[in-house]
């Protein structure tokens, strides 16, 4: 890698599937940048396309066009033992921890699964990594080694899967909905422990949720995914504060407690992705459309430091018309 150089760049990544029905059209053209040290949120509904972006990057399937340069390197140009080398750097942690684990073995032979595959030292060289690894998610070699996934507590199963991700010491780990399937109380225990990881480890983290409140506690910037596209990309604190996009801010007034009031609303369901509307593909559940949303793809531009957003109105300068007229009425005469 180059000074200065993301760690990952995806640039106009594309992923179809073609079906009897038609073709999926479940990415289309997203870019993006991870820093170095960076957690990068993706977010929004069920259907998005956020888990077959974050497969897309590991090359599992591969994209239909687009690239994916990780560490200076186009992982869609490579192949064989030269994208298996690749992908040791890049991990993956799934949203069930059950559905990951094979229920037949026992928690130290999980973990130490990746690093035999990579041939990683003797057996007392990985049998120390599988205990550090352990030890660094919270769970104790003696106690919890010899145990099965059916044995364990879904916060314990997904540590186990946690421990499995890092065993290789990645740069990357690619989070899908990793606490979606946990209690409140654990899934901030485990948030906790990604964020310490990171810490520790020097981690980078593509996290990828629905909630919305849960990806402000860990991200250091968010990007807002609707039906295969970015719509938003920013520093989280500024996205929460001052979204951008109509989507954005909708998803924010649904979260209870998140707003004081329910200031946009959208009704309706996503429309099918074989058959996307045309221009901009919310245009069909959006309060502020025109007629130039359905005739004109909006393209990304930049509203302030780092904060873009793909919208012909956005939400700032209809904040800004609103704040000027309220300065006018409030002028003493």
């Amino acid at each position: 890698m180059r000074p200065n150089e993301p760690l990952l760049r995806v640039k106009n990544l594309v992923h179809e599937f073609r079906t009897t029905g038609g073709v999926v059209h479940a990415v289309s053209g997203v870019s993006f940048d991870v820093q170095p040290g960076e957690t990068l949120g993706i977010v929004g509904e069920t259907g998005s396309g956020k888990s077959t972006l974050a497969r897309s990057v590991l090359q599992a399937p591969r994209p239909t066009s687009g690239s994916v340069i990780f560490r200076g390197t186009d992982l869609t140009t490579l192949h064989g033992t030269r994208l298996l080398q690749a992908r040791r750097h890049l991990q993956m942690v799934f949203q069930d921890p059950f559905g990951s684990l094979d229920p037949k073995w026992v928690v130290r032979a999980l973990v130490e699964e990746p690093l035999i595959a990579y041939r990683t030292g003797s057996r007392a060289v990985r049998r120390q990594r599988v205990d550090e690894v352990l030890e660094l998610v919270g769970l104790d070699p003696a106690s919890h080694g010899r145990r099965r996934p059916r044995e364990l507590s879904g916060g314990q199963a997904q540590r186990v899967a946690i421990a499995r991700a890092i065993a290789l010491n990645p740069a990357l780990v690619i989070c899908d909905e990793p606490v979606s399937s946990l209690d409140v109380l654990i899934q901030a225990q485990v948030l906790n422990l990604f964020e310490r990881l990171r810490t520790e480890l020097g981690l980078s983290y593509l996290f990828i949720a629905h909630d919305l409140a849960l990806v402000k506690q860990v991200s250091d910037r968010v990007a807002v995914m609707y039906l295969g596209k970015l719509c938003e990309v920013g520093p989280g604190e500024t996205v929460y504060r001052e979204p951008l996009h109509p989507y954005t801010r909708a998803l924010l007034d649904s979260i209870p407690g998140m707003t004081k009031r329910v200031t946009s609303t959208i009704s309706g369901e996503p429309p099918s992705p074989i058959h996307p509307p045309s221009g901009c593909r919310f245009r069909t559940r959006c309060p502020r459309a025109q007629d130039i949303c359905a005739a004109e793809e909006p393209a990304m531009r930049e509203l302030a430091a780092g904060h873009t957003v793909a919208c012909h109105f956005p939400l700032v300068e209809a904040a800004r018309t609103t704040a000027r007229s309220e300065e006018i009425e409030e002028t003493p005469r």
